[in-house]
C-alpha cells in the first residue's frame, strides 16, 4: 500500500478519464494544469551541506533566479514559449510543452549563505548549500570583567 501513493494529478486524471465519453472532448485542461507545473526536486542532506537538484528542462540559465532568505531557498524564473506551438497551417497535432513562470520554495535552516554554489547543466539545476558550523552558530561567549 505504501507504494500506491496518488498525487493530485492522478486524482484529476482518473476523474476525467473514468468515462469513455470524456475522451471525445478536446483536452481543455492540458494547458491550464500542466503535469510538470511543480518543479521536480531531489534534496539530500549530510553533516556538511544540503544538495538540491531541480529538473528545469528547456529553461535558459539567464531566466532562472535563486535566492536564500530567512532559511528559505527560492527558485523562480520562466520558460520562454516555443515558436513551434504556433499552428499556422494546421500541422500541430499535439502540444504538451508548457511555457510561463515557475516558483518553488524550500525551507533549509542553518545555511552559510555566503558560500552557496549553483550550476546548471543539461536541464538540471544543482545547488550546494553549506551548513553553518554549529560551534560558530552556538552563540558568542562573553567574558566577565
Amino acid at each position: 500500500m505504501a507504494n500506491e501513493i496518488m498525487d493530485r494529478n492522478d486524482l484529476m486524471r482518473n476523474w476525467f478519464n473514468s468515462d469513455s465519453w470524456m475522451n471525445s472532448f478536446p483536452s481543455i485542461f492540458d494547458n491550464n494544469f500542466p503535469e510538470d507545473s511543480t518543479l521536480k526536486t531531489d534534496i539530500k542532506e549530510n553533516n556538511q551541506n544540503y544538495e538540491v537538484h531541480v529538473d528545469l528542462p528547456a529553461v535558459d540559465k539567464k531566466n532562472i533566479d535563486i535566492t536564500y532568505d530567512n532559511n528559505v531557498l527560492t527558485i523562480s524564473g520562466h520558460r520562454d514559449s516555443f515558436t513551434d506551438h504556433n499552428d499556422k497551417n494546421g500541422d500541430v497535432i499535439m502540444s504538451e510543452r508548457s511555457s510561463g513562470h515557475f516558483m518553488r520554495q524550500y525551507r533549509l535552516p542553518q545555511v552559510d549563505q555566503d558560500n552557496i554554489k549553483a550550476t546548471y547543466n543539461k536541464g538540471v539545476l544543482e545547488i550546494t548549500l553549506p551548513k553553518i558550523n554549529k560551534e560558530v552558530d552556538s552563540g558568542h561567549h562573553i567574558d566577565i570583567d
